[in-house]
């Protein structure tokens, strides 16, 4: 903390500038944050598992699920052998490949890159060209269907391709002619292929659609047929590509998968696939498959490769500012293994990490959340009465998964689920691409299969929490339930605005621009009217335009308010629904006392909490990176944004209406405004504070309404619903919404409107 900030002028700094000063960037990172922290803290627990007992080889089952990861472990550290060994499992490769056209290998005259590319999704789970795989049917979630969507690009950013030459861009064409020479390409012909690879990857970036323009999914949706591909694309053979990547693959009775016309294909972004079908005849066969096999050496082994490769992508990092040294080998071996095992490490983790009274505990939190929520629903005006109860309906039939899966007790279930991952002696890269193979196979199998809504999207030992659309569940792996965000020795005050906000922000996703197109059974269908879709729209509106005025004074580049819409609403919410079910909380239990030392309140402490979550600090070029690419905003705006919007963090800290941390305009999609919006505009601005009596205001509020003959008092609801407040004189009331009845008449003082004349 930083206490000699007043917490209503820059509650970040008041909140994380002593732990910035504190904490200074790391030479192997481009950042430091609290969340950082945790994640790192999990991976140094991991390797301590990893390591247990790895010295005596006889102490490694190798046919255990563990017992592969430890041993996978140790193949990844051992520098050497992989230096020795790394290019026999190259060259094998590459031959299956039909050689690689940069290396001198001779261009195959029937070289199909649908068969190449095929096999390279097959094996590598490859996303260079396009990403092809399997998962729920977004309008039918109970059944997997094949899925097309745009490729993975290298650089981090469409706009480092797409924006005119910038040091980013050129450093990656320097990494791909220097790693081609070590490659033994030569020396000149490698300068040349280079620039043709950045080239058509350039063009590749160039037909693909920003970030910013995918957040409908329902419009981006099309359902194919191969045979319509093949008739509308026609420069790709689709059904070969597929059959292709499902060769291997069968059935539960043995059967081989095939694909004949009439399969089924879900496309996200139609009008990508039809640029790149104008795009692939503009270049000849062999840039493609050069850009094909680097991108295969770039995300599969590069990374992984000692001196002099290790020094060379070293370079490029340091380029791009994302290290000033080489981090230590073990954190790329424990990131993954952590990756192509998940449930392995998850199993070991969570025996020796995590507290089994923490999920308890969170599942009581959930609850108390989902009723906060469904009690902000109830209170919602704009949401019409049918669309509410369906809204209602998918919050009550919402699935919540917390810590782990339960067969992650049970080490035999555990061996079963990667009973045909393999190890092989000396062999990192054999054992590596076989990991590779075995994983996608099980991504690939699921075509036949029914969705498993059992089935867990990510592992345990992860710092992190998601909403899952398809199955309208929220997930909370055990990596997350620790502090800053969850402790059974933080008061709850401490954990409702640490994991409690994270709950509230999962269950927001269900609702926010994209969560509100899928139902309660994760299907995309329009369950909302068309005025409550204009009114949500509108409340959206009001965010992005709010978080696209903010400045990162750091590189004095704003928000991309559209981009981030989604997390913004979603903390937003997620921090109000929190408060909400942490008040309630505390009228079931006996109040803590104050922490010693700390000379603040509980509701205080909550969103101090809050705030320091997203302590942290990065350098430029990754502020920059973040903001080109990230669809969360920065950590100060993550605190800044959904605080001055939360009248209840307003009232802790006692900020003046008209403070920079508590603005008199706010934005809200969900949260309570008691009628707000009308009343504000209507209510007179000459009476003063003295005349504030709570009951006497809603009589004067109803009065009003009803006599002005404004346009405004078409709401008949408002009208409707301040009466019947009105009548029963319930003051108290006030102490449940999200304003006071003196705030009311203050904040109006400089309406144009004059009610009272």
């Amino acid at each position: 903390m930083n206490s000699s900030v007043d917490p209503c002028s820059d509650f970040y700094e008041y909140a994380c500038g002593q732990w910035i000063r504190g904490h200074p960037i790391p030479d192997d990172a481009p950042s430091v944050s609290n969340f950082e922290n945790l994640g790192q803290d999990l991976e140094f627990a991991l390797k301590e598992l990893l390591e247990e007992k790895i010295g005596r080889e006889e102490s490694i089952d190798r046919e255990s699920a563990i017992g592969k990861a430890k041993f996978f472990y140790k193949l990844c550290l051992n520098e050497s052998e992989i230096f020795d060994n790394w290019r026999t499992t190259f060259d094998e490769v590459v031959a299956t490949f039909g050689g690689w056209p940069s290396l001198g290998h001779r261009l195959q005259e029937n070289v199909s890159i649908e068969r190449l590319y095929g096999d390279m999704v097959a094996k590598f789970r490859a996303d260079s060209l396009f990403k092809a795989t399997v998962q729920p049917d977004d309008k039918n979630s109970e059944k997997h269907v094949l899925l097309i969507d745009q490729p993975a690009l290298n650089l981090f950013a469409r706009d480092f391709y797409v924006l005119a030459e910038n040091e980013e861009r050129l450093a990656y064409l320097q990494l791909i002619r220097d790693v081609l020479v070590l490659l033994h390409a030569p020396s000149e012909s490698a300068t040349f292929d280079a620039e043709e690879i950045i080239e058509f990857e350039t063009a590749l970036a160039n037909i693909t659609m920003a970030d910013d323009q995918r957040h409908d999914i329902a419009e981006l949706y099309t359902k194919m047929t191969l045979g319509q591909m093949e008739e509308q694309l026609p420069n790709f053979e689709w059904q070969l590509f597929f059959n292709q990547v499902f060769r291997d693959i069968t059935d539960k009775n043995g059967t081989q998968i095939a694909f004949d016309e009439h399969a089924e294909v879900v496309i996200y972004g139609v009008e990508f696939l039809r640029r790149l079908d104008k795009l692939l005849p503009q270049f000849e066969k062999r840039r493609v498959v050069n850009y094909l096999e680097w991108c295969w050496f770039f995300k599969t082994m590069l990374r992984d490769l000692p001196d002099p490769f290790a020094l060379t992508i070293f370079k490029f990092y340091k380029t791009l500012n994302l290290m000033n040294v080489q981090k230590v080998r073990w954190h790329g071996c424990v990131t993954r293994i952590n990756s192509l095992m998940p449930m392995a490490t998850s199993s070991i983790y969570v025996r020796h990490h995590f507290d089994h009274e923490a999920k308890k505990q969170v599942e009581e939190m959930i609850s108390l959340i989902m009723e906060a929520f469904v009690d902000l629903l109830v209170s919602e005006d704009w949401l019409t009465a049918e669309t509410k109860e369906f809204a209602k309906q998918k919050v009550r039939t919402m699935k919540q998964k917390i810590g782990y899966p339960d067969y992650l007790n049970d080490s035999k279930s555990v061996d079963h689920e990667y009973r045909m991952f393999r190890v092989y002696d000396g062999g990192y890269y054999k054992t590596k691409f076989q990991f590779y193979e075995q994983y996608q196979r099980d991504v690939l199998e699921r075509i036949a299969q029914p969705v498993d809504r059992e089935r867990w999207v990510a592992g345990a030992a992860l710092v992190n929490a998601f909403y899952s659309p398809n199955t309208n569940e929220i997930i909370f792996p055990a990596g997350i339930l620790q502090p800053v965000f969850y402790s059974k020795d933080f008061p709850s005050s401490m954990n409702f605005g640490g994991i409690g906000v994270v709950i509230g922000h999962e269950i927001t996703h269900g609702f926010d621009d994209r969560g509100r197109l899928y139902d309660n059974l994760g299907n995309i269908r329009q369950w909302w009217d068309n005025v409550t879709i204009a009114k949500f729209e509108k409340k959206a509106e009001c965010i992005e335009k709010q978080y696209s005025d903010y400045m990162l004074e750091q590189i004095s580049m704003k928000i991309n308010g559209r981009s981030t819409k989604g997390e913004n609403i979603a903390d937003n919410g997620g921090l109000k629904q929190a408060y909400k079910a942490y008040k309630k909380y505390q009228q079931s239990h006996r109040p803590p006392p104050r922490l010693p030392g700390v000379n603040l309140t509980h509701d205080q402490l909550f969103f101090l909490n809050y705030a320091q979550i997203w302590c942290g600090t990065m350098n430029d070029k990754e502020a920059v990176r973040k903001l080109r690419t990230s669809e969360h905003s920065p950590g100060p705006i993550r605190v800044k944004g959904p605080l001055s919007n939360s009248v209840d963090f307003a009232k802790a800290f006692n900020c003046p209406e008209g403070s920079p941390m508590n603005p008199i305009h706010k934005c809200r999609v969900w949260g309570r405004r008691c009628g707000l919006d009308f009343i504000l505009s209507t209510l007179a601005s000459r009476l003063l504070p003295s005349d504030m009596i709570a009951p006497w205001l809603i009589v004067l509020c109803v009065t009003l309404v009803t006599v002005s003959g404004r346009s405004q008092t078409r709401d008949l609801a408002d009208i409707q619903w301040f009466d019947s407040v009105a009548s029963k004189r319930d003051a108290g009331y006030w102490n449940d919404c999200e304003f006071s009845p003196m705030s009311c008449l203050l904040r109006r003082r400089r309406s144009a409107h004059r009610v009272l004349q």
